[in-house]
């Protein structure tokens, strides 16, 4: 299932869960819904809203092709903060420096010892001597753990962001879902908007790409009800019309907001 662990309920943070309507009948249709509302009641989740598996697909599709649409752009832009953020952080710099730290203190370490043992320090000397060095180690080891995390976060990053490239490059024309670009390139999508206002809006799909790139798709469907027997069996549609794009990157705080995903 494509869109598993994948979709975040934007009024309660839960994930939904898929499930079959009508099993068994000619109307049988996949929805997902919120798992708070599907377990605990819907006044926990009274806002969100059951949702076509089949919307979501076709979601996808024009949140895709707005993507294409501005490849060249996204792209670069991508590449500009990439670049600006890669230069300042300079992790595998600092991390060279921290090891020449450790491998410094350690050395001092070695020899307070062997001066101890040779009787040409006091007791209290190599105590006091060995705590300061002993914090020191500790707090070298701690940053180098961080900046070797920092490290590896960037080379992860700009492998997805090369990933990401070539899926673009070789799917330029999308007409029908697939899962496989889904799954590649698409963090997760956040149904649903405005959880503090009197309007919400349940039907907004919010998709966040693995680089950090978003842009939203919103049908007319403000409300889905139940259909008449003269209208079951059609499928909602898209247009360009129906859709529009929220997109945007923020400089560092768009990195780090990155990172924790």
């Amino acid at each position: 299932m494509a869109f598993s662990s994948k979709l975040e309920c934007a009024f309660c943070g839960s994930n939904l869960s898929r499930r079959n309507w009508h099993s068994g009948t000619p109307h049988e249709k996949v929805i997902w819904q919120c798992v708070t509302a599907t377990k605990k009641g819907k006044k926990y989740c009274s806002h969100s809203k059951a949702l076509e598996e089949k919307l979501i697909e076709g979601a996808f599709v024009e949140s895709y092709k707005l993507v294409c649409r501005n490849n060249s752009d996204v792209l670069d832009e991508l590449m500009k903060r990439m670049e600006s953020v890669f230069s300042d952080q300079n992790n595998q710099k600092r991390l060279n420096k921290i090891i020449s730290d450790i491998q410094a203190t350690e050395q001092k370490r070695c020899k307070l010892i062997d001066l101890c043992l040779d009787e040409k320090i006091d007791r209290a000397t190599y105590e006091q001597k060995y705590a300061e060095l002993d914090t020191s180690l500790t707090k070298f080891l701690e940053e180098r753990e961080q900046l070797e995390q920092s490290a590896q976060e960037e080379i992860d990053l700009g492998k997805r962001l090369e990933h990401f490239r070539k899926v673009l490059h070789t799917n330029e024309v999308l007409t029908a879902f697939d899962r496989n670009v889904f799954e590649s390139i698409v963090d997760k999508v956040i149904i649903g908007e405005n959880p503090n206002q009197e309007s919400p809006e349940p039907y907004k799909l919010t998709f966040v790409y693995k680089t950090g790139f978003h842009n939203s798709i919103q049908s007319k469907m403000h409300k889905q009800k139940k259909p008449l027997r003269s209208e079951r069996g059609k499928v909602p549609s898209y247009s360009e019309n129906n859709t529009r794009r929220i997109g945007g990157f923020v400089g560092e705080e768009w990195y780090r907001g990155l990172r924790m995903q």
